[in-house]
Formats: C-alpha cells, sequence, structure tokens
C-alpha cells in the first residue's frame, strides 16, 4: 500500500487516480456507461410516449368500427327467419353488446390503461389470451390472403392472382449428360 506523500516527497512521486464515476473519487461526471444508460432510457421514454400518442390518436376508429360491427350484428338478429333457433338469437344479441361494451371501454379509457388492462387480462387468463392471439392472427392472414387476391396484376401479364396456381408451364425438358432428358 502507498504511504500517502508526505510535505518532503519529491515532485515526481505519482499520485493515486480515479475513474470518474466510481465511489469515492468525489467526482459528478458520470462515465460512459451511466450515459449510455440514461440515453437509453430517455429513448425508451420517448418511444413509448410516441406509441401511445399514435395509439389513442387512432382510437376512435377502432371504436366507430367497433360500433359499426355491433350494429351490424344487431341488424342481423332482426333479421333472422322467425324459424331460427332462439339460442342462436341470444347469441347474437350478448356478441352485439360485448363488442358495443368494449367500444365503450375503449372509448373511455387511454392507451395506458388499456395496455395495463391486457397484461392483467394475459396474467389472469392466459390460455383464453393465446387462443384469442391465435384467432385473430388466422383472421387477419384471411384478410391479407383475400386483399392479395383481389390486387390487379400491375405488370400486365397473365400471371394469377397471389396463392392460386393458375396454368403454370412446364419447364422446358434438359437432356442429362448420358443423353436422357429429365
Amino acid at each position: 500500500m502507498q504511504q500517502p506523500p508526505s510535505s518532503g516527497s519529491t515532485p515526481n512521486t505519482p499520485k493515486p487516480t480515479t475513474t470518474a464515476g466510481s465511489p469515492g473519487s468525489g467526482s459528478t461526471q458520470p462515465g460512459p456507461a451511466a450515459e449510455i444508460g440514461e440515453d437509453a432510457k430517455q429513448l425508451g421514454t420517448k418511444a413509448a410516449n410516441r406509441l401511445h400518442s399514435e395509439v389513442d390518436a387512432r382510437k376512435e376508429t377502432a371504436v366507430d368500427q367497433a360500433k359499426s360491427v355491433s350494429s351490424a350484428i344487431e341488424k342481423v338478429t332482426g333479421e333472422l327467419d322467425q324459424n331460427a333457433p332462439d339460442w342462436l338469437k341470444s347469441a347474437l344479441r350478448q356478441g352485439a353488446q360485448k363488442v358495443q361494451a368494449f367500444a365503450e371501454t375503449i372509448e373511455q379509457k387511454d392507451s395506458r390503461a388499456l395496455m395495463r388492462d391486457a397484461q392483467d387480462f394475459a396474467r389472469n387468463n392466459p390460455g383464453t389470451f393465446l387462443a384469442a392471439c391465435a384467432a385473430i392472427g388466422f383472421a387477419a392472414a384471411r384478410v391479407f390472403k383475400a386483399g392479395a387476391e383481389t390486387q390487379p396484376d400491375i405488370g400486365g401479364g397473365d400471371r394469377p392472382a397471389f396463392g392460386q396456381l393458375g396454368n403454370q408451364p412446364t419447364p422446358p425438358k434438359v437432356a442429362s449428360p448420358t443423353g436422357e432428358f429429365a
């Protein structure tokens, strides 16, 4: 261990060094790791705030669409044949009421509260949450596939729509080095 320099020491005696931000250094400058951590935290906060503001901005559209779905279900229920089973009418009415309640919940809460509710639901009902995610994924895939099949061909060729094989030309037969056709 080094002895502290005495008053009679030579000027070339090395002084103990400390790193910026280390405990006991007396320095108020944060180290590079602390600066990077603080920058990452600020960036994360900015991203989360932007996400929430975007969700809040688009919330009204989602509410309108959910209310439209609820109205459509109620209309279908009212137009059912008199011979339709009562359980079907009841199920459709309850479904319309649930969609309407969902729309009102979205309308009344901000994005942070909705996120907390979704996280709580996922924690309390993991099986139902995963099943709902799978159902939403399948529905989204069907919607995207249906949209891609109805897109016009930009190139003007006779190519089939996405997902359809159509009349594909067969590749030409090529002779192998032994003279056989493959």
